[in-house]
């Protein structure tokens, strides 16, 4: 009788799908049922539930090393046979982590001294095994020792979890607003590999990409600290392997209701584990030396984790204090009601407070500082900038309290502490007499480190940039000034909502207003949005009716680009009416300027272009060269699109020129596109492809993403004309790629259409056909007329390609409609275009005059 597993050879397997579907011909080969194999894998001392195995054989995920073994084992294979599936599946693991190049390794150390919760241990094992999705919560009061379970587990099964490990303090009793789903999934996604530009700016679509990244990957996702179910439910791996465990300080049923996740109620430690968290903190022989008095302290401090954890380092504080002497104090304390359910927080404020007793000055003013800070996350310069220290004694002051457990650094030089630390620092700070000069120093501080990456990053300089006495940063070049404000912006984005609420608006106004052109360059315009509405709240609070201006000019182009196009006017003529009532004409030029490209979008292109003029004409008059060069590109843009190439070329010479010299990057790159675009279209594709080499190089160092993809595609069909193959795919490809996690519906388009058109030049016109319906479809939905010209244009071609006359003709027809209706030069083209075809038709044999 042949065995099971003859002929069935692991290594065929490439995949996980792979790998499963020759398990499944194992278990038929074997001629047993589920329920049979479970039962002699029993036997065999195995571990095989017939609901884990089912559910094993019936996705393609990859499956537990120790499932795979005792599969095996039940259907008859030997130890040899185990060891070569097994070898098989560590290799499939290690390519799925290949793959991405990625494996994080995000978990905080294992906790010191853990003690006890062999249970709890025993229950979380079960839970994750036996759940789908793998998810547990871990939920209790505040201090019961929830993070610290969560981490030992975790600690115990990384060798389960060889994809990585992720973590996140949600923040859900922190005392700051709880960490919301899209940052948690970007942050995730970024230590997945997934580039910064590549992340969808759509919350949906962001959950979406991190459950696909997790469901062939073993990873172990902690999610500590939470406050509702609504925070999680985007934030749980799908199907496949992935773990993710949960804390919370109260329960989270809704999870249990909709997605059947099981909860874990931790209870204080019993007295035989206190003992051993006292005596693995200071010592067994300390505790020796009055056992009864040590168990008292156990007692006083409700058997609590942290507490004890607390009153341990009191006693390492001063090894020469009497534990009874400690026992005494924590009695007499508030800390007694640490037995008060629902009291916890006033319980802990005291036990804090004991160690509070024991720092010096500088780490007092420090911990006072960290409860000013609005920010989840700190760094010593904010710290110093609040103290008034220096930014070394700022940090040494950080490392002693990370020597008590009152602070801990993150990453990238950040520090953060316990939420309840922070919530117990918080009130300490309330009532100082200098907490607002010290919180005007550290806004001045952040004013100041955002005012720095302007120059870098756009070649201006900042609006304001205040005085500080701890240096803010330097950034010797845009890629760095990127970097710092990626890390920071929630920081940022938490200090702006703090200063307008406690009433300090010219920080909030104009720190938001710094930030914009940042959050602008990364598409961050829901972001934005919220920051503009807090400076113009603020504006109008101090009366700032010049400032003002600025911010609703901003607001409305914001508006603009979030594609509301009726709120952006609105804004944009609230900025210039301002504007002209208080005679500065230079902001009523830009008002102008800024509602000259809403016109362009609702494709009114004489009285876009009038804006544009207005507002040359207006600068030249003021002397203002920069921005007459800048309304020129403009000009040279809508004269790109009406078909007036001469005027465009001329425009766009001008204003690169001047774009250089300023050494503003991001306008360089989008002039050297516009003159690339005529260039090409007068039949010049080697020029056209010098200035696209220029452009993308100038986007890349300005940080636009979205720049780039567009100038990528246009490349392609650059070098798609020139008849470069090979570079002409790989361009429109690695530009198709970028669009996938682009949220811009207008670059999605372009990017389309322009890999569409190289296509067509390659010959392929089922890929160019396949492209331009997408672009239709997208169009169509947007609206957005012009592209959906384009797409038209493009799909016609490709369908005459395939020998679809009629098809073309009539993709043709709706083309040249949409040109005519809006004035774009492409309408001659397209009717040439029509009439030719239609001249070539009627002359073939056989066909209709």
């Amino acid at each position: 009788m042949r065995q099971p597993l003859d002929g069935l050879d692991p290594a065929a397997a490439g995949s996980a799908p792979q790998l499963v579907a020759l398990l499944r011909e194992l278990r038929a080969a074997s001629g047993l049922s589920i329920r049979e194999i479970s039962r002699r894998a029993k036997d065999r001392g195995d571990w095989l539930p017939t609901s884990t195995l089912a559910a094993v054989l019936n996705r393609d995920s990859l499956p537990r090393a120790e499932v795979v073994a005792a599969l095996v084992r039940a259907c008859g294979g030997d130890e040899a046979a185990v060891d070569a599936w097994l070898a098989q599946r560590a290799r499939i693991a290690a390519a799925d982590v290949a793959d991405t190049g990625h494996a994080p390794r995000q978990l905080p150390p294992a906790p010191h001294a853990f003690t006890g919760r062999e249970r709890e241990l025993r229950l979380i094992d079960e839970h994750v095994r036996d759940t789908a999705p793998r998810a547990a919560v871990i939920a209790g009061p505040a201090g019961i020792g929830k993070t610290a379970l969560a981490l030992h587990w975790a600690h115990r099964a990384l060798d389960a979890f060889p994809d990585g490990q992720l973590y996140v303090d949600l923040r859900g009793f922190s005392g700051a607003d709880p960490l919301a789903p899209a940052p948690v999934l970007h942050r995730f996604l970024a230590a997945l590999g997934t580039a910064a530009e590549e992340i969808p700016a759509d919350g949906d679509e962001r959950a979406a990409m991190y459950r696909s990244l997790l469901s062939h990957r073993r990873v172990l996702v902690v999610l500590d600290n939470a406050h509702s179910p609504e925070q999680l439910r985007e934030l749980l791996p799908g199907t496949g392997g992935s773990t993710a465990l949960i804390t919370a300080r109260t329960d989270l049923l809704g999870l249990t209701a909709t997605h059947g996740v099981p909860h874990l109620r931790l209870a204080p430690l019993t007295r035989e584990e206190s003992m051993d968290l006292l005596g693995a903190m200071v010592g067994r022989d300390r505790l020796a030396t009055d056992p009864e008095a040590a168990m008292g302290l156990a007692a006083a401090c409700g058997d609590l984790p942290l507490a004890l954890r607390l009153a341990a380092c009191q006693t390492l504080a001063h090894p020469e204090q009497p534990i009874g002497d400690l026992r005494d104090r924590i009695a007499r304390s508030p800390l007694a009601s640490l037995d008060l359910p629902g009291d916890e927080a006033a319980g802990l404020r005291s036990c804090l407070d004991l160690t509070r007793d024991r720092l010096d000055p500088a780490e007092r003013r420090a911990l006072n500082a960290i409860g000013l800070h609005p920010a989840t996350e700190f760094e010593p310069a904010g710290i110093a900038a609040l103290t008034g220290a220096e930014a070394a004694d700022a940090e040494a002051a950080l490392h002693r309290l990370a020597g008590v457990h009152l602070a801990a650094p993150t990453a990238e030089g950040r520090w953060s502490v316990h939420d309840l630390v922070r919530a117990y620092a918080r009130e300490q700070a309330a009532d100082l007499p200098e907490k607002e000069a010290a919180l005007g120093r550290l806004y001045d501080w952040h004013l100041a480190a955002v005012a720095g990456a302007w120059n870098p990053l756009f070649g201006v300089g900042p609006e304001v940039t205040p005085e500080t006495a701890v240096p803010a940063p330097a950034f010797p070049g845009p890629g760095e000034a990127l970097q710092w404000l990626d890390a920071r912006h929630s920081a940022l984005t938490e200090t702006i909502r703090h200063a307008a609420a406690g009433g300090a608006h010219w920080h909030a106004g104009r720190l938001a207003a710094a930030m914009w052109p940042y959050q602008n360059l990364r598409g961050l315009h829901a972001e934005a949005l919220g920051g503009l509405e807090v400076a113009l709240d603020a504006d109008r609070s101090l009366g700032d009716r010049r400032h003002e201006v600025t911010v609703l000019r901003r607001l409305g182009d914001t508006h603009r680009s979030l594609g509301d196009l009726d709120e952006a006017e609105r804004r944009l003529t609230e900025a210039r009416d301002l504007a002209v009532e208080l005679g500065d004409q230079r902001a009523r030029l830009l008002s102008v300027a800024a509602l000259g490209w809403c016109r362009l979008r609702r494709w009114r292109l004489a009285e876009a272009r009038a804006c544009a003029a207005e507002a040359a004409e207006g600068f030249r008059e003021l002397g203002e060269t920069d921005l007459e060069v800048n309304a020129f590109d403009d000009l040279a843009h809508i004269d790109l699109l009406i078909g007036d190439h001469e005027s465009a070329a001329s425009g766009f010479e001008r204003s690169a020129k001047t774009f250089a010299d300023l050494g503003w990057t991001q306008n360089l790159a989008s002039a050297l596109a516009g003159l690339a675009r005529v260039r090409l279209r007068s039949g010049d594709p080697g020029t056209a492809s010098e200035l696209l080499e220029r452009a993308l190089d100038a986007y890349g160092k300005a940080g636009d993403e979205h720049g780039r993809a567009v100038s990528r595609a246009r490349l392609a069909q650059a070098r798609a004309c020139l008849l470069e193959r090979d570079d002409a795919v790989a361009l429109a490809e690695r530009a198709l790629d970028a669009i996938a996690a682009i949220p811009s519906t207008e670059v999605r388009l372009e990017v389309l259409n322009a890999a569409g058109f190289a296509y067509i030049n390659l010959g392929e016109a089922a890929t160019a056909e396949r492209l331009h319906r997408e672009a239709v479809d997208l169009a169509e939905a947007a609206p957005d007329p012009y592209e959906e010209a384009r797409a038209r244009h493009g799909l016609g071609l490709a369908l005459l390609a395939r020998g679809d006359e009629d098809g073309a003709l009539a993709q043709w027809g709706r083309s040249l409609r949409l040109h005519e209706s809006l004035g774009t030069y492409e309408r001659g083209e397209l009717a040439a275009l029509v009439d030719r075809t239609h001249r070539l038709w009627s002359e073939l044999p056989g066909s209709a005059a």
